[in-house]
Protein backbone atom coordinates (compact mmCIF):
# COMPACT_ATOMS: atom_id res chain seq x y z
CA UNK A 1 0.00 0.00 0.00
CA UNK A 2 2.59 2.48 -0.19
CA UNK A 3 2.00 4.35 3.30
CA UNK A 4 2.15 3.35 6.73
CA UNK A 5 -1.77 3.31 7.76
CA UNK A 6 -2.58 4.25 11.34
CA UNK A 7 -5.21 2.66 13.71
CA UNK A 8 -8.71 3.25 12.37
CA UNK A 9 -10.33 4.44 14.88
CA UNK A 10 -8.58 8.06 17.09
CA UNK A 11 -9.93 10.69 19.87
CA UNK A 12 -10.40 14.15 19.43
CA UNK A 13 -9.28 15.02 23.19
CA UNK A 14 -10.75 18.30 23.29
CA UNK A 15 -14.41 16.62 22.78
CA UNK A 16 -13.33 14.61 25.51
CA UNK A 17 -15.65 15.18 28.62
CA UNK A 18 -15.30 12.73 31.24
CA UNK A 19 -18.51 11.19 30.09
CA UNK A 20 -17.35 7.21 30.09
CA UNK A 21 -19.94 6.42 27.93
CA UNK A 22 -17.30 4.79 25.50
CA UNK A 23 -16.25 2.62 28.85
CA UNK A 24 -19.61 1.61 29.16
CA UNK A 25 -20.52 0.32 25.44
CA UNK A 26 -16.84 -1.43 25.23
CA UNK A 27 -18.08 -5.06 25.70
CA UNK A 28 -14.13 -5.80 25.75
CA UNK A 29 -12.88 -2.65 28.19
CA UNK A 30 -10.09 -1.07 25.54
CA UNK A 31 -10.36 2.23 27.09
CA UNK A 32 -7.76 3.52 29.02
CA UNK A 33 -8.65 7.24 30.96
CA UNK A 34 -5.51 8.97 31.43
CA UNK A 35 -5.10 12.63 33.64
CA UNK A 36 -4.19 15.07 31.10
CA UNK A 37 -3.99 18.84 32.11
CA UNK A 38 -6.53 18.42 35.02
CA UNK A 39 -8.92 16.55 32.95
CA UNK A 40 -9.86 12.70 31.99
CA UNK A 41 -9.61 11.61 28.74
CA UNK A 42 -10.36 8.34 27.15
CA UNK A 43 -8.03 6.87 24.87
CA UNK A 44 -8.56 3.64 23.25
CA UNK A 45 -5.11 0.75 23.75
CA UNK A 46 -4.75 -0.56 20.25
CA UNK A 47 -3.54 -3.87 22.06
CA UNK A 48 -6.85 -4.53 23.38
CA UNK A 49 -9.35 -3.37 21.08
CA UNK A 50 -11.28 -5.47 18.64
CA UNK A 51 -12.47 -3.15 16.29
CA UNK A 52 -16.33 -2.98 16.83
CA UNK A 53 -16.81 1.11 16.50
CA UNK A 54 -19.63 0.85 19.92
CA UNK A 55 -17.52 3.69 21.24
CA UNK A 56 -17.46 5.91 17.66
CA UNK A 57 -21.82 5.23 17.36
CA UNK A 58 -21.98 5.78 20.93
CA UNK A 59 -19.52 8.88 22.34
CA UNK A 60 -22.38 11.76 22.46
CA UNK A 61 -19.48 14.12 21.77
CA UNK A 62 -18.24 12.69 18.75
CA UNK A 63 -14.42 12.40 20.17
CA UNK A 64 -14.24 9.13 18.88
CA UNK A 65 -13.26 9.78 15.28
CA UNK A 66 -12.80 7.21 12.39
CA UNK A 67 -9.37 7.64 10.09
CA UNK A 68 -10.77 8.60 6.71
CA UNK A 69 -8.84 7.60 3.65
CA UNK A 70 -11.21 9.16 1.22
CA UNK A 71 -8.33 11.54 -0.19
CA UNK A 72 -5.93 8.28 -0.53
CA UNK A 73 -8.31 6.75 -2.74
CA UNK A 74 -8.81 9.85 -4.88
CA UNK A 75 -5.09 9.73 -5.67
CA UNK A 76 -4.70 6.41 -5.96
CA UNK A 77 -7.72 6.97 -9.07
CA UNK A 78 -5.99 10.00 -10.68
CA UNK A 79 -2.52 8.18 -10.76
CA UNK A 80 -4.33 6.94 -13.97
CA UNK A 81 -3.93 3.22 -13.43
CA UNK A 82 -6.77 1.14 -13.11
CA UNK A 83 -8.93 1.33 -10.13
CA UNK A 84 -12.03 -1.81 -8.98
CA UNK A 85 -14.11 -0.82 -6.30
CA UNK A 86 -14.69 -4.20 -4.33
CA UNK A 87 -18.82 -3.17 -2.61
CA UNK A 88 -19.58 -4.72 0.29
CA UNK A 89 -23.23 -7.47 0.01
CA UNK A 90 -24.60 -5.09 2.68
CA UNK A 91 -24.77 -1.62 0.26
CA UNK A 92 -28.69 -3.03 -0.20
CA UNK A 93 -29.38 -2.82 3.46
CA UNK A 94 -29.66 1.14 2.75
CA UNK A 95 -30.73 1.41 -1.19
CA UNK A 96 -34.08 0.54 -2.69
CA UNK A 97 -33.23 -2.55 -5.38
CA UNK A 98 -33.46 -0.18 -8.52
CA UNK A 99 -31.25 2.55 -6.64
CA UNK A 100 -28.83 -0.07 -5.53
CA UNK A 101 -28.17 -1.07 -9.18
CA UNK A 102 -27.31 2.16 -10.02
CA UNK A 103 -24.66 2.29 -7.83
CA UNK A 104 -22.24 0.67 -10.54
CA UNK A 105 -22.98 3.55 -12.35
CA UNK A 106 -22.55 6.08 -10.00
CA UNK A 107 -18.98 4.72 -8.98
CA UNK A 108 -17.47 4.41 -12.30
CA UNK A 109 -18.66 8.10 -12.73
CA UNK A 110 -15.87 8.69 -9.61
CA UNK A 111 -13.34 7.26 -11.57
CA UNK A 112 -13.38 3.53 -10.91
CA UNK A 113 -12.64 0.71 -13.84
CA UNK A 114 -14.49 -1.95 -12.60
CA UNK A 115 -17.33 -2.21 -10.08
CA UNK A 116 -17.73 -5.90 -8.62
CA UNK A 117 -19.65 -7.37 -5.44
CA UNK A 118 -17.53 -8.44 -2.60
CA UNK A 119 -20.01 -11.60 -2.08
CA UNK A 120 -17.99 -13.02 -5.12
CA UNK A 121 -15.16 -13.38 -2.65
CA UNK A 122 -17.53 -14.91 -0.37
CA UNK A 123 -18.68 -17.92 -2.98
CA UNK A 124 -14.97 -18.57 -3.36
CA UNK A 125 -14.67 -18.72 0.59
CA UNK A 126 -17.32 -20.78 0.86
CA UNK A 127 -16.46 -23.23 -2.11
CA UNK A 128 -12.69 -23.64 -0.67
CA UNK A 129 -14.57 -24.08 2.78
CA UNK A 130 -16.66 -27.26 1.65
CA UNK A 131 -12.97 -28.64 0.55
CA UNK A 132 -11.85 -28.57 4.42
CA UNK A 133 -11.99 -31.65 7.18
CA UNK A 134 -15.58 -32.37 7.94
CA UNK A 135 -14.39 -33.81 11.30
CA UNK A 136 -14.16 -30.98 13.82
CA UNK A 137 -15.64 -27.68 14.69
CA UNK A 138 -15.51 -24.64 12.45
CA UNK A 139 -15.95 -21.01 13.51
CA UNK A 140 -16.55 -18.67 10.82
CA UNK A 141 -13.87 -15.62 10.19
CA UNK A 142 -15.87 -13.72 7.80
CA UNK A 143 -16.03 -11.12 10.60
CA UNK A 144 -12.60 -9.34 11.08
CA UNK A 145 -14.17 -8.23 14.95
CA UNK A 146 -14.91 -11.73 16.09
CA UNK A 147 -10.99 -12.98 14.47
CA UNK A 148 -9.77 -10.22 16.80
CA UNK A 149 -11.92 -10.97 19.73
CA UNK A 150 -10.71 -15.01 19.21
CA UNK A 151 -6.81 -13.84 18.88
CA UNK A 152 -7.00 -11.36 21.25
CA UNK A 153 -9.37 -12.46 24.37
CA UNK A 154 -9.46 -16.18 23.12
CA UNK A 155 -6.34 -17.83 21.63
CA UNK A 156 -7.65 -21.25 23.22
CA UNK A 157 -10.03 -21.35 20.23
CA UNK A 158 -8.00 -20.11 17.73
CA UNK A 159 -7.73 -24.07 16.47
CA UNK A 160 -11.58 -23.86 15.62
CA UNK A 161 -11.32 -20.80 13.51
CA UNK A 162 -12.14 -21.35 9.55
CA UNK A 163 -8.33 -21.22 8.29
CA UNK A 164 -9.53 -19.22 5.46
CA UNK A 165 -8.96 -15.81 4.45
CA UNK A 166 -12.23 -13.06 4.59
CA UNK A 167 -14.47 -12.40 1.82
CA UNK A 168 -12.59 -9.12 1.23
CA UNK A 169 -9.48 -10.34 1.12
CA UNK A 170 -10.47 -13.32 -1.35
CA UNK A 171 -11.88 -10.97 -3.66
CA UNK A 172 -8.99 -8.64 -3.68
CA UNK A 173 -6.72 -11.41 -4.54
CA UNK A 174 -8.87 -12.97 -7.08
CA UNK A 175 -8.76 -9.24 -8.54
CA UNK A 176 -5.20 -8.84 -8.56
CA UNK A 177 -4.94 -12.14 -10.16
CA UNK A 178 -7.55 -11.29 -12.99
CA UNK A 179 -6.12 -7.83 -13.09
CA UNK A 180 -2.26 -7.79 -12.40
CA UNK A 181 -2.09 -3.67 -12.58
CA UNK A 182 -5.31 -3.04 -10.63
CA UNK A 183 -5.71 -1.22 -7.49
CA UNK A 184 -8.34 -2.35 -5.54
CA UNK A 185 -10.66 0.00 -3.09
CA UNK A 186 -12.93 -2.26 -0.64
CA UNK A 187 -16.00 -0.42 -0.12
CA UNK A 188 -18.02 -1.49 3.18
CA UNK A 189 -19.55 -0.79 6.79
CA UNK A 190 -16.77 -2.27 8.70
CA UNK A 191 -14.17 0.13 10.61
CA UNK A 192 -12.28 -3.67 10.88
CA UNK A 193 -11.69 -4.04 7.69
CA UNK A 194 -9.39 -0.73 7.41
CA UNK A 195 -7.25 -2.63 9.89
CA UNK A 196 -7.32 -5.95 8.21
CA UNK A 197 -6.77 -4.39 4.63
CA UNK A 198 -3.17 -3.34 6.81
CA UNK A 199 -2.41 -7.21 7.98
CA UNK A 200 -3.05 -8.27 3.66
CA UNK A 201 -1.87 -5.16 1.59
CA UNK A 202 -1.58 -8.14 -1.08
CA UNK A 203 -5.28 -8.03 -1.56
CA UNK A 204 -6.50 -4.71 -0.64
CA UNK A 205 -5.06 -1.18 -1.21
CA UNK A 206 -7.25 0.89 0.28
CA UNK A 207 -10.96 0.98 2.40
CA UNK A 208 -13.84 3.57 2.58
CA UNK A 209 -16.97 3.04 4.36
CA UNK A 210 -20.15 3.55 2.84
CA UNK A 211 -20.43 7.02 5.62
CA UNK A 212 -17.17 8.37 3.21
CA UNK A 213 -18.82 7.15 -0.02
CA UNK A 214 -22.44 8.56 0.40
CA UNK A 215 -20.46 12.21 1.76
CA UNK A 216 -18.11 11.91 -1.54
CA UNK A 217 -21.45 11.45 -3.47
CA UNK A 218 -22.96 13.96 -2.35
CA UNK A 219 -20.08 16.51 -2.45
CA UNK A 220 -19.77 15.95 -6.26
CA UNK A 221 -23.24 16.59 -6.80
CA UNK A 222 -24.07 12.81 -7.53
CA UNK A 223 -27.27 10.69 -6.46
CA UNK A 224 -28.75 7.32 -8.19
CA UNK A 225 -31.65 9.10 -9.37
CA UNK A 226 -29.58 10.59 -11.72
CA UNK A 227 -28.36 7.24 -12.99
CA UNK A 228 -30.15 4.16 -15.32
CA UNK A 229 -29.85 1.47 -13.24
CA UNK A 230 -27.37 -0.95 -14.79
CA UNK A 231 -25.47 -3.90 -13.04
CA UNK A 232 -22.00 -4.51 -11.58
CA UNK A 233 -19.06 -6.38 -13.40
CA UNK A 234 -18.64 -10.24 -13.64
CA UNK A 235 -18.61 -12.30 -12.08
CA UNK A 236 -22.14 -12.67 -10.49
CA UNK A 237 -22.34 -14.21 -6.99
CA UNK A 238 -25.22 -16.28 -6.69
CA UNK A 239 -26.39 -17.16 -2.55
CA UNK A 240 -23.32 -15.15 -0.60
CA UNK A 241 -25.64 -12.20 -1.93
CA UNK A 242 -26.94 -13.01 1.53
CA UNK A 243 -23.69 -13.33 2.97
CA UNK A 244 -24.18 -9.80 5.30
CA UNK A 245 -27.16 -10.71 7.46
CA UNK A 246 -27.41 -13.18 10.29
CA UNK A 247 -27.92 -16.97 9.08
CA UNK A 248 -26.50 -15.55 5.65
CA UNK A 249 -23.30 -17.30 5.92
CA UNK A 250 -25.01 -21.10 6.75
CA UNK A 251 -27.37 -20.42 3.26
CA UNK A 252 -24.51 -19.78 1.23
CA UNK A 253 -22.32 -22.93 2.55
CA UNK A 254 -25.87 -25.09 2.07
CA UNK A 255 -25.91 -25.70 5.65
CA UNK A 256 -28.95 -25.73 7.94
CA UNK A 257 -30.94 -23.11 8.80
CA UNK A 258 -32.96 -24.74 11.15
CA UNK A 259 -33.44 -23.42 14.47
CA UNK A 260 -33.42 -26.83 15.99
CA UNK A 261 -30.17 -28.17 14.16
CA UNK A 262 -27.88 -27.88 16.66
CA UNK A 263 -25.41 -29.37 14.45
CA UNK A 264 -25.18 -25.49 13.56
CA UNK A 265 -25.34 -21.99 15.39
CA UNK A 266 -25.95 -17.92 13.78
CA UNK A 267 -25.09 -15.40 16.62
CA UNK A 268 -24.73 -12.06 15.96
CA UNK A 269 -24.19 -8.88 18.31
CA UNK A 270 -20.62 -9.43 19.99
CA UNK A 271 -21.92 -9.59 23.47
CA UNK A 272 -23.56 -12.49 22.74
CA UNK A 273 -20.81 -13.86 20.57
CA UNK A 274 -18.64 -12.76 23.32
CA UNK A 275 -21.22 -15.29 25.66
CA UNK A 276 -21.20 -17.82 23.57
CA UNK A 277 -17.02 -17.87 22.98
CA UNK A 278 -16.89 -17.75 27.25
CA UNK A 279 -18.70 -21.24 27.57
CA UNK A 280 -17.39 -22.84 24.41
CA UNK A 281 -14.13 -22.18 26.28
CA UNK A 282 -15.06 -22.90 29.63
CA UNK A 283 -15.89 -26.17 28.23
CA UNK A 284 -19.76 -25.54 28.48
CA UNK A 285 -21.09 -26.45 25.19
CA UNK A 286 -20.40 -30.40 25.53
CA UNK A 287 -20.89 -30.60 21.55
CA UNK A 288 -19.74 -27.80 19.58
CA UNK A 289 -21.73 -27.29 16.63
CA UNK A 290 -20.00 -28.01 13.63
CA UNK A 291 -20.05 -24.75 12.15
CA UNK A 292 -20.48 -21.49 13.96
CA UNK A 293 -21.52 -18.07 12.38
CA UNK A 294 -20.52 -15.50 14.59
CA UNK A 295 -21.35 -12.28 13.40
CA UNK A 296 -20.16 -8.99 15.75
CA UNK A 297 -23.15 -6.53 14.67
CA UNK A 298 -26.89 -7.37 15.96
CA UNK A 299 -28.18 -8.43 12.88
CA UNK A 300 -25.09 -9.32 11.08
CA UNK A 301 -23.33 -6.58 8.79
CA UNK A 302 -25.95 -4.49 7.99
CA UNK A 303 -25.66 -2.71 11.26
CA UNK A 304 -22.02 -2.02 10.66
CA UNK A 305 -20.78 1.24 12.70
CA UNK A 306 -20.24 2.77 8.98
CA UNK A 307 -23.35 2.00 7.35
CA UNK A 308 -25.31 5.75 8.21
CA UNK A 309 -28.07 3.38 7.39
CA UNK A 310 -31.90 4.27 6.60
CA UNK A 311 -34.35 2.56 8.28
CA UNK A 312 -34.41 -0.01 11.11
CA UNK A 313 -32.80 -3.46 11.00
CA UNK A 314 -35.72 -5.23 9.91
CA UNK A 315 -36.22 -2.77 6.85
CA UNK A 316 -32.42 -3.14 6.26
CA UNK A 317 -32.84 -6.98 6.47
CA UNK A 318 -36.08 -7.44 3.93
CA UNK A 319 -33.95 -5.20 1.15
CA UNK A 320 -31.33 -7.66 0.90
CA UNK A 321 -33.34 -10.26 0.97
CA UNK A 322 -35.36 -8.56 -1.92
CA UNK A 323 -31.87 -8.01 -3.73
CA UNK A 324 -31.47 -11.44 -3.43
CA UNK A 325 -34.52 -12.44 -4.94
CA UNK A 326 -34.29 -9.73 -8.30
CA UNK A 327 -30.44 -11.20 -8.51
CA UNK A 328 -31.83 -14.70 -8.26
CA UNK A 329 -31.66 -14.91 -11.71
CA UNK A 330 -28.54 -12.89 -12.54
CA UNK A 331 -26.42 -14.89 -15.09
CA UNK A 332 -24.09 -17.68 -13.55
CA UNK A 333 -20.39 -18.32 -14.03
CA UNK A 334 -18.76 -18.73 -17.49
CA UNK A 335 -16.44 -21.27 -17.77
CA UNK A 336 -13.40 -18.61 -18.01
CA UNK A 337 -14.57 -17.37 -14.86
CA UNK A 338 -14.81 -20.80 -13.65
CA UNK A 339 -11.32 -21.49 -15.06
CA UNK A 340 -10.04 -18.04 -12.35
CA UNK A 341 -10.90 -19.75 -9.20
CA UNK A 342 -8.32 -19.07 -7.16
CA UNK A 343 -6.45 -22.49 -5.35
CA UNK A 344 -6.79 -23.01 -2.07
CA UNK A 345 -3.37 -21.93 -1.02
CA UNK A 346 -4.38 -18.42 -2.19
CA UNK A 347 -7.48 -18.66 0.11
CA UNK A 348 -5.73 -20.07 3.41
CA UNK A 349 -4.32 -18.15 6.34
CA UNK A 350 -2.58 -18.34 9.68
CA UNK A 351 -3.76 -17.13 13.16
CA UNK A 352 -1.53 -15.40 16.04
CA UNK A 353 -2.56 -15.38 19.38
CA UNK A 354 -2.20 -11.72 20.65
CA UNK A 355 -3.70 -12.22 24.17
CA UNK A 356 -2.10 -9.36 26.58
CA UNK A 357 -1.48 -10.97 29.86
CA UNK A 358 -2.31 -8.73 32.70
CA UNK A 359 -1.46 -10.21 36.53
CA UNK A 360 -4.56 -11.10 38.70
CA UNK A 361 -4.73 -7.97 41.17
CA UNK A 362 -4.37 -9.16 44.99
CA UNK A 363 -7.21 -9.27 46.98
CA UNK A 364 -5.20 -6.66 49.20
CA UNK A 365 -4.81 -4.08 46.40
CA UNK A 366 -8.57 -4.28 45.55
CA UNK A 367 -9.50 -3.65 48.91
CA UNK A 368 -6.82 -0.40 49.25
CA UNK A 369 -7.91 0.65 45.87
CA UNK A 370 -11.64 0.47 47.00
CA UNK A 371 -11.03 1.75 50.26
CA UNK A 372 -9.93 5.33 48.89
CA UNK A 373 -13.48 5.86 47.57
CA UNK A 374 -15.07 5.04 50.85
CA UNK A 375 -16.04 1.70 50.28
CA UNK A 376 -14.83 -0.61 52.99
CA UNK A 377 -17.42 -3.04 53.26
CA UNK A 378 -19.35 -4.85 50.50
CA UNK A 379 -22.73 -2.92 51.24
CA UNK A 380 -20.62 0.14 49.82
CA UNK A 381 -20.06 -1.22 47.09
CA UNK A 382 -22.59 0.29 44.61
CA UNK A 383 -22.46 -1.15 41.20
CA UNK A 384 -23.83 1.61 39.44
CA UNK A 385 -21.94 0.96 36.26
CA UNK A 386 -21.66 5.18 36.39
CA UNK A 387 -17.84 4.60 35.60
CA UNK A 388 -18.25 2.66 32.70
CA UNK A 389 -17.46 -1.06 34.44
CA UNK A 390 -20.29 -3.16 35.39
CA UNK A 391 -19.23 -3.70 39.13
CA UNK A 392 -16.82 -1.75 41.62
CA UNK A 393 -14.15 -4.82 42.06
CA UNK A 394 -14.00 -4.24 38.08
CA UNK A 395 -13.05 -1.25 37.96
CA UNK A 396 -10.95 -1.39 41.04
CA UNK A 397 -8.93 -3.95 38.51
CA UNK A 398 -9.05 -1.36 35.78
CA UNK A 399 -7.21 1.12 38.40
CA UNK A 400 -4.58 -1.30 39.26
CA UNK A 401 -3.82 -2.36 35.89
CA UNK A 402 -3.29 1.65 34.95
CA UNK A 403 -6.95 1.74 32.79
CA UNK A 404 -8.76 4.11 34.77
CA UNK A 405 -8.61 6.13 37.57
CA UNK A 406 -9.63 6.53 41.14
CA UNK A 407 -11.53 9.37 40.72
CA UNK A 408 -14.00 8.29 38.05
CA UNK A 409 -16.11 6.75 40.78
CA UNK A 410 -19.14 9.01 40.41
CA UNK A 411 -21.07 8.73 43.83
CA UNK A 412 -18.15 9.00 45.52
CA UNK A 413 -17.02 12.34 43.87
CA UNK A 414 -20.00 13.54 44.75
CA UNK A 415 -19.94 12.56 48.03
CA UNK A 416 -16.80 14.02 48.24
CA UNK A 417 -18.00 17.09 46.67
CA UNK A 418 -20.58 17.43 48.94
CA UNK A 419 -18.91 16.74 52.19
CA UNK A 420 -16.20 19.20 51.43
CA UNK A 421 -18.90 21.77 50.30
CA UNK A 422 -20.89 21.32 53.62
CA UNK A 423 -17.92 21.69 55.45
CA UNK A 424 -17.03 24.71 54.24
CA UNK A 425 -19.99 26.22 54.31
CA UNK A 426 -20.67 25.29 58.14
CA UNK A 427 -17.71 26.51 59.54
CA UNK A 428 -17.86 29.90 57.53
CA UNK A 429 -17.97 32.80 60.57
CA UNK A 430 -20.62 34.38 58.41
CA UNK A 431 -23.89 33.80 56.84
CA UNK A 432 -25.20 31.57 54.01
CA UNK A 433 -28.79 31.67 52.65
CA UNK A 434 -29.18 29.63 49.14
CA UNK A 435 -32.06 29.72 47.78
CA UNK A 436 -33.89 28.85 44.44
CA UNK A 437 -35.60 30.75 41.80
CA UNK A 438 -38.80 30.84 43.98
CA UNK A 439 -37.15 32.08 46.99
CA UNK A 440 -37.27 28.94 48.72
CA UNK A 441 -33.87 27.89 50.92
CA UNK A 442 -32.32 25.40 49.39
CA UNK A 443 -29.31 25.88 52.77
CA UNK A 444 -29.24 27.65 55.40
CA UNK A 445 -25.44 28.05 57.40
CA UNK A 446 -25.35 27.72 61.21
CA UNK A 447 -24.28 31.55 61.42
CA UNK A 448 -27.30 32.78 59.38
CA UNK A 449 -29.79 30.51 61.47
CA UNK A 450 -28.47 32.15 64.66
CA UNK A 451 -27.91 35.72 62.92
CA UNK A 452 -32.07 35.67 62.49
CA UNK A 453 -33.05 33.20 66.10
CA UNK A 454 -33.79 29.83 63.43
CA UNK A 455 -31.93 27.76 65.66
CA UNK A 456 -34.46 24.30 66.43
CA UNK A 457 -36.55 25.49 63.15
CA UNK A 458 -37.20 23.01 60.04
CA UNK A 459 -36.79 26.43 57.11
CA UNK A 460 -35.60 24.09 53.85
CA UNK A 461 -37.88 24.48 51.92
CA UNK A 462 -39.29 27.76 53.01
CA UNK A 463 -40.21 31.08 51.38
CA UNK A 464 -37.19 33.75 52.27
CA UNK A 465 -39.53 36.48 52.52
CA UNK A 466 -41.83 34.96 54.50
CA UNK A 467 -38.96 34.49 57.38
CA UNK A 468 -37.20 38.08 56.77
CA UNK A 469 -36.86 41.09 54.07
CA UNK A 470 -35.66 39.32 51.03
CA UNK A 471 -35.67 42.61 48.89
CA UNK A 472 -32.39 42.33 47.82
CA UNK A 473 -32.09 38.53 46.95
CA UNK A 474 -35.53 39.39 44.74
CA UNK A 475 -33.66 42.07 42.85
CA UNK A 476 -30.60 39.71 42.26
CA UNK A 477 -33.45 37.00 41.13
CA UNK A 478 -35.14 39.66 38.73
CA UNK A 479 -31.54 40.82 37.06
CA UNK A 480 -28.94 38.56 37.44
CA UNK A 481 -26.81 41.15 38.98
CA UNK A 482 -24.65 40.58 42.09
CA UNK A 483 -25.26 43.44 44.99
CA UNK A 484 -23.11 44.35 47.66
CA UNK A 485 -25.26 46.35 49.93
CA UNK A 486 -26.08 47.18 53.83
CA UNK A 487 -29.54 46.45 54.86
CA UNK A 488 -30.57 47.04 58.76
CA UNK A 489 -33.37 44.40 59.74
CA UNK A 490 -34.76 46.36 62.87
CA UNK A 491 -36.72 43.69 63.87
CA UNK A 492 -33.66 41.46 64.62
CA UNK A 493 -31.60 44.49 65.92
CA UNK A 494 -28.81 43.60 63.23
CA UNK A 495 -27.16 45.41 60.23
CA UNK A 496 -26.05 43.50 57.52
CA UNK A 497 -23.82 43.55 54.62
CA UNK A 498 -25.34 41.33 51.76
CA UNK A 499 -22.99 39.88 48.94
CA UNK A 500 -25.57 38.26 46.81
CA UNK A 501 -24.60 36.51 43.64
CA UNK A 502 -26.73 34.28 41.49
CA UNK A 503 -25.57 30.84 40.01
CA UNK A 504 -26.50 28.05 37.77
CA UNK A 505 -27.85 31.23 35.29
CA UNK A 506 -29.84 32.76 37.66
CA UNK A 507 -31.47 29.49 39.17
CA UNK A 508 -30.00 29.61 42.25
CA UNK A 509 -29.03 32.95 44.19
CA UNK A 510 -26.37 32.88 46.70
CA UNK A 511 -26.20 35.13 49.88
CA UNK A 512 -23.18 35.79 51.84
CA UNK A 513 -24.18 37.90 55.14
CA UNK A 514 -21.62 39.76 57.29
CA UNK A 515 -23.12 40.91 60.56
CA UNK A 516 -21.44 44.59 61.00
CA UNK A 517 -23.86 45.48 63.91
CA UNK A 518 -21.15 45.88 66.36
CA UNK A 519 -18.90 47.95 64.08
CA UNK A 520 -21.62 50.27 63.31
CA UNK A 521 -23.00 50.67 66.60
CA UNK A 522 -19.05 51.48 67.47
CA UNK A 523 -18.91 53.96 65.17
CA UNK A 524 -22.37 55.77 66.29
CA UNK A 525 -21.10 55.92 69.70
CA UNK A 526 -17.51 57.43 68.44
CA UNK A 527 -19.91 60.01 66.64
CA UNK A 528 -22.07 60.77 69.26
CA UNK A 529 -18.95 60.96 71.59
CA UNK A 530 -17.13 63.41 69.39
CA UNK A 531 -20.57 65.47 69.31
CA UNK A 532 -20.39 65.53 73.30
CA UNK A 533 -16.73 66.38 72.93
CA UNK A 534 -17.58 69.63 70.61
CA UNK A 535 -20.55 70.52 72.30
CA UNK A 536 -18.90 70.84 75.72
CA UNK A 537 -16.22 72.66 74.30
CA UNK A 538 -18.56 75.04 72.67
CA UNK A 539 -20.11 75.92 75.96
CA UNK A 540 -16.72 76.11 77.83
CA UNK A 541 -14.83 78.44 74.97
CA UNK A 542 -18.30 80.16 75.15
CA UNK A 543 -17.80 80.81 78.93
CA UNK A 544 -14.49 81.61 78.80
CA UNK A 545 -15.30 84.23 76.20
CA UNK A 546 -17.53 85.66 78.57
CA UNK A 547 -14.97 85.50 81.61
CA UNK A 548 -12.14 87.26 78.69
CA UNK A 549 -14.40 90.07 77.23
CA UNK A 550 -15.53 91.08 80.66
CA UNK A 551 -11.91 90.93 81.69
CA UNK A 552 -11.20 93.34 78.28
CA UNK A 553 -13.68 95.63 78.75
CA UNK A 554 -11.96 96.11 82.55
CA UNK A 555 -8.52 96.36 80.85
CA UNK A 556 -9.26 98.27 78.06
CA UNK A 557 -8.43 95.64 75.48
CA UNK A 558 -9.36 93.63 72.37
CA UNK A 559 -10.63 90.03 72.22
CA UNK A 560 -10.54 89.91 68.57
CA UNK A 561 -7.47 87.66 68.55
CA UNK A 562 -9.11 85.49 71.28
CA UNK A 563 -11.73 84.74 69.42
CA UNK A 564 -10.37 83.71 66.45
CA UNK A 565 -7.78 81.13 67.72
CA UNK A 566 -11.16 79.59 69.88
CA UNK A 567 -12.92 79.41 66.60
CA UNK A 568 -9.88 77.61 64.62
CA UNK A 569 -9.99 75.34 67.89
CA UNK A 570 -13.37 74.39 67.26
CA UNK A 571 -13.59 74.22 63.70
CA UNK A 572 -10.55 71.95 64.10
CA UNK A 573 -12.73 69.83 67.20
CA UNK A 574 -15.55 69.46 64.38
CA UNK A 575 -13.47 68.28 61.46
Amino acid sequence: MGEQVSFPITTVADRCRDCYRCIRSCPVKAIRIEAENDKLRARIVEDLCVLCGRCVLTCPQGAKKVTSRLERVKELLACGGPVVASVAPSFAAVLPTDHALALPALLKALGFALVQQTSWGAELVCRAQKQLPKDRSYISTACPVVVNLVEKYYPELIPMLVPLVSPMVAHGRWIKQAYPQSRVVFIGPCIAKKDEARQFPDAVDEVLGFDELWRWLEAEGLSPGQFVPGDFDPPHPQRAILFPVEGGELHTLSLSTDMLDTRVVAISGLVNCIDFLSQLQRGEIKHPPAFMELLACSGGCIAGPLMETAGDIFVRRQRIIEYFRARSSAASLTREEEGRLLPLNMLRRRYRERKIYRPEPPAEAIKQILAQTGKYTPEDELNCGACGYNSCREKAAAVYWGMAEVQMCIPYMRRRAESMSNLVINAMPNGCIIVNRHLEILEANPAAREMFGWQGKEITGQKLDQLIDATNFRRVLATGEPLNVLHTYDEHDRIIREVIFPLEKGEVVVGILVDITHEKRQQEELRQMKAQTIKRAQEVINKQMKVAQEIAGLLGETTAETKVLLSQLIRLMQE
